[in-house]
């Protein structure tokens, strides 16, 4: 990507790049190689011992990990503008989860002597990831708790709410998800049963605070979707 490009980019609102000085993201765009990948392909594989860092530069990765019963579970969505593997770069321990690609990405790759000198070098990007990581956990906190006591249909709609605030983009119809999604992956995200899913995202329609199309969630309504969440009064 040349410097004339990256400053046109505009990055998501919430993403590490975005965080960033344009001095400094420029410096951590200068690190690593470019690499793209295409859909289904492994970027690092969960228990794995490496030690290198990805900058998301487009597309759409997904997280997942195996649980100890043995089922694969979405724990999260990254897109262009975020940093992944960094926290085994920090702490050089196993992977602990798997990252695979949803589409066609493009990245930078950089090796952990690399990405530590940055950081030494410019203490806001060291920040940063610090912020970064703390909202990461902050997400798997909030998707545990939610699991202990919500109903699936309130699991669903903060999920809505969560992926539309951070990544979605404004059209016409309404609030884009921005992140493609199908409902088995979803229903793997928020560690329900797919008929139920089907079940729910039919009455959101019947509502009309969701419509869909294919791997496409446009919010109509997100005050009601902020209802159903419980995240709002009546």
């Amino acid at each position: 990507m040349s410097a004339q490009r990256r400053q046109e980019v505009r990055w998501p609102p919430s993403s590490l790049l975005s965080s960033l000085s344009p001095a400094t993201c420029t410096a951590l765009l200068n690190l690593g190689a470019l690499r793209e990948f295409e859909a289904g392909h492994v970027l690092l594989h969960q228990g794995e011992r490496s030690t290198h860092v990805f900058v998301l530069l487009n597309g759409c990765v997904k997280v997942t990990a195996t649980t100890a019963e043995g089922n694969l579970a979405l724990l999260a969505i990254r897109i262009g503008g975020e940093v992944i593997g960094e926290l085994a770069s920090l702490d050089q321990q196993p992977r602990s989860a798997t990252i695979t690609t949803a589409g066609r990405l493009a990245a930078r790759v950089i090796q952990q002597s690399d990405f530590h000198a940055f950081l030494a070098a410019h203490p806001d990007a060291a920040l940063a990831i610090s912020r970064s990581v703390g909202g990461k956990l902050r997400w798997s906190t909030r998707r545990r708790i939610d699991f202990s006591g919500c109903e699936t249909r309130v699991r669903i709609a903060r999920v809505l709410v969560e992926l539309s605030t951070t990544y979605g983009q404004q059209t016409p119809e309404g609030l884009t998800l921005g992140v493609a999604l199908t409902q088995p992956e979803l229903a793997a995200l928020v560690g329900a049963a797919e008929p139920t899913v089907h079940k729910i995202f039919a009455e959101l329609r019947r509502l009309q605070v969701i419509t869909t199309g294919y791997r496409r969630t446009v919010i109509r309504d997100q005050r009601a979707l902020q209802l159903i969440a419980g995240l709002g009064s009546p």
